[in-house]
């Protein structure tokens, strides 16, 4: 019995086959292959995938002369481009496996000011216009913008759709399209099982390719549309924009950092009201988080002489803390003690506490 193929994502063995398909010969290409879903990333593949066969074959065809400039119809995705371009500052755009070249060609016209590059491993081919130009040859990365579209799902090797993302630039952004798999049947094409070919050997899902994205790259924008498409009229297609956020702290370090910059931000409180006795009023979340390490309240447990609350009778037979609890109404033992208050200061708290206690300092946390 053959053995189920690892899933090239995860790694983790696959399902068994969902089809086995036959082709005739080319060169390069296997002849058959069998679709294989992994659950865990939400992901289906050809197999058996060559990535130098692969290679080989795409260097060795034409571009695609039907998505050059003047030919170019998928507007819908021109248009979510240029709207990307046009409200952020972005002067570098590359577009990794640009074909054609006709996407960039129409974005070039609306943004003259930016620089757009076309590459792919035949795009050696001028362009007609001063600030987009075409290469065949890998390009540096830095770019403000790199375009990855309807590329990554010809990709044999995934490790090399991960190095993609070196591409981009600090705060930098890459566009993916690709095909939406969940949509295929709900946009049937006129001939049998069109979608699922030799040549469109990974089948994403967003969760699938979030999968691959590397860590600090996050999600902007996203969605779904009908790309215009000569055989069946429309082509599901889905997009995801990621920000390269890799410069940024991660969230734990992130949270570390405040929690260390709130410990200082409140020293000097607690130093003031170190030697000091005082009333809380408050009992809520805000004062129980301020008696934690690095809180206004840390240590000063004893400080406490009670808590001011409506409901101290209650709380002082059924709450499980040690502090005294005593009624708002109590004024000649209040007034004129230092009140520490913990509840967030409303408009007309300050003016409540001048009326019931007028000789007390009140300080609010």
């Amino acid at each position: 019995m053959a053995l189920t193929p690892p899933c090239p994502i995860c790694g983790r063995e696959a399902s068994s086959a969902i089809a086995g398909l036959c082709f005739g010969d080319k060169p390069h290409l296997p002849s058959a292959v069998t679709l294989h879903g992994c659950a865990e990333c939400d992901f289906a593949f050809t197999w058996p995938r060559d990535p130098f066969g692969y290679r080989d074959y795409y260097a060795a065809v034409a571009n695609d002369t039907a998505q050059r400039h003047g030919q170019y119809r998928n507007h819908p995705q021109a248009d979510i481009l240029a709207n990307l371009i046009g409200s952020r500052p972005i002067r570098s755009v590359l577009d990794f496996g640009c074909g054609g070249g006709g996407l960039l060609h129409v974005l070039a016209e609306r943004f003259p000011h930016v620089r757009f590059l076309g590459f792919d491993v035949n795009a050696n081919f001028p362009s007609d216009l001063p600030n987009l130009r075409f290469t065949d040859q890998f390009p540096q990365d830095g770019h403000d913008l790199v375009i990855l579209s309807h590329v990554i799902e010809h990709m044999a090797d995934i490790s090399q759709i991960k190095a993609l993302f070196d591409l981009v630039g600090e705060d930098g952004l890459v566009h993916i399209e690709m095909p939406d798999p969940k949509h295929y049947i709900s946009v049937p094409q006129p001939h049998f099982g069109y979608y699922v070919d030799r040549l469109h050997i990974n089948h994403f899902s967003q969760r699938a390719l979030l999968k691959i994205a590397p860590q600090g790259f996050d999600v902007l924008i996203g969605g779904t549309y009908r790309m215009p498409y000569a055989l069946g009229d429309f082509y599901p297609a889905q997009y995801v924009v990621l920000q390269n956020r890799r410069h940024e702290q991660a969230v734990p370090e992130a949270i570390d950092a405040y929690l260390q910059a709130e410990a200082q931000r409140w020293a000097d409180i607690r130093a003031q009201l170190h030697g000091r006795r005082f009333f809380i009023y408050g009992f809520g979340d805000n004062f129980h988080r301020s008696l934690s390490p690095g809180g206004p309240l840390h240590g000063l447990e004893g400080n406490i002489i009670a808590v001011i609350d409506r409901n101290a009778a209650t709380l002082a037979t059924s709450s499980r803390s040690a502090l005294q609890f005593m009624d708002p109404s109590e004024i000649a033992r209040i007034d004129g003690a230092l009140i520490v208050c913990t509840v967030s200061q409303f408009s007309d708290l300050a003016e409540g506490f001048r009326q019931a206690y007028p000789n007390s300092e009140v300080q609010y946390l």
